[in-house]
């Protein structure tokens, strides 16, 4: 008996080892089981999601260029649009960061650029979109030497005209450069004029296009974008501003032939003979349904030299100066009747040549006014009403 229970005693260890090694190997497989499980979940799950996203690399879509000369160098980027995503693409920023010694646009070569790139997460995920935007960098390298534009070479191309009589001149600019660079330049007058008399100062300056510049390696001589440069304004002609600077002679030509342009002849005063008679209260007459106004004669009155005042030179439209010469005349009809009157006729832009003499176009001379009123007259000679005009009586 005491050997049975010592054997008993024995057995019953074992077994229960036996079951708990058999026990905990179904649990290790079980969780190897699980773990595979999940696993292979996992992969499926990543797999499925990452082929519904569209992958975007903004490192890829966006190029860096170089650009300038050695010293003023520039980095500029563009980014590629993938079609359908534009609404993705409006919020993507490119951020460029200088090295600390050097600004965009004064770069060297050796200097590194970092490039960093932004864009609307929660948008990207709405869209489907897997963006990858690494932080990037540019070696500026193979950059020029710049070629320095002195202030000759700058405005070498420019045509200024000047056209007109002086103190009337006006001045134009033109950019005839045969290089590619300078043609971009542009070239404004400052304080513009409308009128320039001769031998005035005229300043012109140039502004460079700072892109084309650094892309190009030109600088100016200066170190900046601008320069300036005066001219001469130059004219063979300029008008008479002095009455005393009239011939006599002249102004008798003057006064002989504005006492032709009253003709004679039946019509030749049917332009003021309905409005004189009228105002004289005086009935008119025609012969074959045609008014029969002409000038009886004249007889000379006054001449008064006309000039433009300096301040208001640029508020002028018309000309510079004339010689406005009143003369007595009378207008009659077929009837006989006549009714008395005063006339003025004016010869414009007396003009000094380049040799001294002083001329004027004869044919040029026009009535402008015939009136039954003196005031009319003296007012209309005198420039009573017309504060841009000034008018002195000639005496001779």
């Amino acid at each position: 008996m005491g050997v049975l229970e010592t054997k008993r005693v024995i057995r019953q260890p074992k077994r229960r080892r036996m079951l708990r090694h058999m026990h905990m190997i179904r649990v290790c497989v079980s969780l190897f089981a699980l773990v595979v499980l999940t696993t292979v979940l996992g992969i499926v799950v990543y797999v499925v999601g990452f082929a519904g996203y569209t992958n975007v690399d903004l490192g890829e879509l966006t190029r860096a260029e170089v650009y300038g000369y050695d010293g003023h160098g520039t980095v500029s980027t563009s980014t590629v649009v993938v079609p359908g995503y534009e609404e993705f693409f409006e919020t993507v920023s490119v951020e460029i960061i200088e090295p600390k010694e050097s600004a965009n646009g004064q770069l060297s070569n050796g200097d590194k650029v970092d490039i960093e790139y932004g864009y609307d997460k929660q948008l990207a995920k709405q869209l489907g979109l897997r963006v990858k935007a690494s932080e990037e960098y540019v070696i500026v390298k193979d950059l020029p030497e710049a070629t320095v534009i002195s202030d000759e070479e700058l405005f070498a191309g420019i045509d200024i005209s000047c056209e007109g009589i002086a103190p009337m001149v006006s001045v134009e600019l033109n950019n005839n450069s045969t290089d590619e660079v300078l043609k971009t330049v542009q070239f404004e007058i400052v304080n513009p004029k409308n009128n320039y008399d001769v031998d005035e100062e005229v300043v012109v300056k140039a502004v460079c296009d700072a892109e084309i510049f650094a892309k190009n390696a030109y600088e100016l001589e200066n170190g900046t974008l601008e320069s300036t440069k005066s001219y001469k304004v130059t004219a063979t002609e300029s008008y008479v501003s002095d009455a005393e600077m009239l011939p006599t002679e002249l102004l008798e030509q003057m006064r002989a032939t504005g006492a032709k342009l009253f003709g004679t002849n039946p019509g030749d005063a049917n332009e003021y003979g309905l409005r004189i008679f009228s105002d004289a209260g005086q009935m008119y007459t025609t012969e074959n349904k045609e008014y029969t106004f002409r000038f009886t004669g004249t007889s000379y009155i006054s001449s008064y030299f006309v000039c433009a005042t300096p301040e208001n030179m640029e508020e002028l439209k018309n000309h510079y100066n004339d010689v406005r010469i009143a003369y007595d005349t009378a207008i009659t009809q077929s009837d006989g009747k006549v009714v008395a009157a005063e006339a003025v006729v004016i010869f414009r832009n007396i003009v000094q040549n380049e040799d001294g003499s002083i001329s004027v176009d004869l044919d040029s001379g026009e009535i402008v006014s015939v009136s039954r009123s003196d005031a009319q007259i003296k007012g209309l000679v005198r420039c009573s009403d017309d504060e841009n005009y000034t008018s002195v009586r000639l005496e001779r």
